[in-house]
C-alpha cells in the first residue's frame, strides 16, 4: 500500500477538540472498571487522515490486541473513535496496569509500525503509568537519536520531514507484509504440487516415480527454506523502480542463493531449480503490480513476468557452463523454463484454465491439479522428458496425456488413468519435471490473485 498527505488538514482547535474528548472518554471508560489502554497514531504535521494512516492505525489495533492477549490478558471491552485528527482506539483490560505496559512497550518499539504508535496505559485510579517509571528511557525521535519530545519542542526536523517518514514506515510495513504474503503462497504452491496424486513420473505421496535420489519429504524440505527467497523477490519488485527488464539482474543473485539452499535441505538433489527460476520472477512482479497499486490479475502478472524474464531468452547466446538445458537448446532450439518465462509464462496460462475447467466440473483439488498437469504433459515440450528419453519420449508422454484429456471425464477416470500413466513412466524412467514446475506456477498465480 501506497501512501500520499493527500489528506484533509486539521486545525489546532480541533486536534486540541480531540485531546479535551479523549480525556472525557477516558473517565467514562475507567469508570467501568479495570485498566484503560488508549492508543493513537502519531502523525506529524496537519494531515492526520488519509487512507494509508487509517490502514496503519487499524492494523495497529490487531497488533495490539494480539499483543494483550498473548501476554495473558482479559479484554473486557474495546472500541474504536472515529475523529477528524486521527482514529483512537481504547481497550478496557482486567489486568494490573504497570504489566500492561510493561507489555505494549515492546510494541511501540517494533520497527516500522510500532514507531508510530502512541499507547497509553491508564491505572483504575487514573494515573498513566509512563515509560520512565518502568525503567525505559524516552521514546526516540523518528528521525534521530534523541527523544522525541525534545525534538517536536525545538522542531528540529521540521514537520514536513517528520510527516514524510511516518508515511515511510507505514509504506515499509505493508510491503513487508505483501512480499511475506507472496513468500506464503510461493509456498503454498509447492507444496500443493509436492501433494498433488497421482503425478505421472514424478514424486508425490504414492511414490518418487521415475526418481531414485529423492522423495516426497526432499521436495517438503526444499519449499521449507525457499520462503526468505520468495520475499525477497517480491521486496525487489516493490523496490526497484526501473523497467522490467533490469529486475531480472537483481533477481538473479537471489535465485541462485536459493538454489544454494535447496541444495543443503535435499542433500545435492535438483528439486526446485526450475521453480525457483519461474516463482522468483512471479513474486518480482507481483511486487511491481502492488507498487503501482494495481490488482493482481493473472494475465496482468503473467504478461509482466515475461517482460522481466525477456534477458534470459539471449542465456544461450551466451558463454556459459555446459548445461543439460544448453545442450538441448543447440541440439533441438528447446528452450525450456527461460523460454516459457520470456514468452509470458504459456505453460501457466494453459494449466490456469485446466485448472479452473475441472473445477468447473466438479472435479475436487487433488483432481483438478491432476487435470492440470495432465494437461501441461499434453502440450508442453518438457526439457526433462527431452533429456530422459529425447524427442521419442516427450511424443510418447504428450501422446498418452493426451489421450486422458480426451477419454476421462469424471474425477476417478482421470485419477485411474493417471496412475496407470505413472507406471508406465516409471518403466520408461520419464519425468514431466518441467510441467510439475509449470503447475507450481500456476497454483501461486492463482492463490496471489484470490485477494
Amino acid at each position: 500500500m501506497r501512501g500520499a498527505l493527500e489528506g484533509p488538514q486539521v486545525s489546532l482547535a480541533q486536534v486540541l477538540e480531540s485531546r479535551d474528548q479523549r480525556v472525557q472518554d477516558q473517565a467514562q471508560w475507567l469508570a467501568r472498571g479495570g485498566t484503560l489502554v488508549c492508543m493513537t497514531l502519531n502523525m506529524p504535521g496537519p494531515q492526520k487522515r488519509f487512507p494509508l494512516a487509517d490502514a496503519a492505525f487499524r492494523q495497529g489495533e490487531i497488533l495490539l490486541e494480539d499483543r494483550l492477549t498473548g501476554g495473558g490478558f482479559l479484554l473486557l471491552e474495546r472500541q474504536e473513535a472515529d475523529r477528524p485528527a486521527g482514529l483512537e482506539y481504547f481497550v478496557r483490560v482486567q489486568a494490573a496496569a504497570e504489566a500492561v505496559k510493561a507489555c505494549v512497550l515492546a510494541l511501540e518499539e517494533r520497527p516500522p509500525l510500532g514507531r508510530l504508535l502512541d499507547i497509553d496505559v491508564i491505572s483504575p485510579e487514573g494515573q498513566k503509568i509512563s515509560r520512565q517509571q518502568l525503567g525505559f528511557p524516552p521514546r526516540q525521535c523518528l528521525l534521530c537519536p534523541r527523544p522525541a519530545a525534545e525534538c517536536a519542542r525545538s522542531r528540529a526536523h521540521g514537520i514536513e520531514a517528520a510527516a514524510q517518514k511516518a508515511v515511510s514506515l507505514m509504506e515499509d510495513y505493508f510491503d513487508g507484509q505483501f512480499a511475506q504474503r507472496c513468500a506464503a503462497q510461493a509456498q503454498r504452491a509447492l507444496l500443493h504440487e509436492a501433494a498433488c496424486a497421482p503425478k505421472p513420473g514424478l514424486v508425490d505421496g504414492g511414490n518418487s516415480g521415475a526418481h531414485g535420489d529423492m522423495d516426497q519429504f526432499s521436495f517438503l524440505n526444499s519449499a521449507a527454506v525457499l520462503g526468505d527467497y520468495f520475499r525477497q523477490a517480491a521486496w525487489q519488485g516493490i523496490r526497484f523502480e526501473g523497467p522490467p527488464e533490469e529486475l531480472l539482474p537483481r533477481l538473479r543473485p537471489l535465485g541462485l542463493a536459493a538454489e544454494r539452499e535447496m541444495l543443503a535441505a535435499t542433500g545435492g538433489v535438483n528439486t526446485h531449480k526450475g521453480a525457483i527460476f519461474s516463482l522468483g520472477i512471479l513474486c518480482g512482479g507481483a511486487g511491481r503490480l502492488y507498487r503501482q497499486g494495481e490488482k493482481i490479475r493473472p494475465e496482468h502478472l503473467l504478461a509482466l513476468g515475461g517482460a522481466i524474464a525477456a534477458p534470459a531468452a539471449e542465456d544461450f547466446g551466451r558463454e556459459g557452463a555446459d548445461t543439460a538445458g544448453r545442450r538441448l537448446y543447440r541440439q533441438m532450439g528447446v528452450w525450456g523454463a527461460r523460454g516459457q518465462a520470456a514468452a509470458g509464462f504459456p505453460g501457466v496460462r494453459l494449466a490456469l484454465k485446466a485448472l479452473e475447467q475441472r473445477l468447473a466440473q466438479g472435479f475436487g483439488w487433488n483432481a483438478a491439479c491432476c487435470g492440470a498437469l495432465c494437461a501441461l504433459m499434453a502440450r508442453t515440450e518438457d526439457t526433462n522428458l527431452l533429456h530422459r528419453g529425447g524427442r521419442e519420449g516427450l511424443d510418447f508422454v504428450r501422446q498418452k496425456a493426451a489421450e486422458i484429456e480426451g477419454k476421462a471425464e469424471t474425477e476417478k477416470e482421470l485419477l485411474s488413468q493417471m496412475a496407470d500413466l505413472d507406471k508406465l513412466l516409471i518403466r520408461r524412467n520419464l519425468s514431466p519435471g518441467g510441467c510439475a514446475d509449470l503447475l507450481a506456477a500456476a497454483l501461486f498465480v492463482r492463490f496471489i490473485s484470490e485477494r
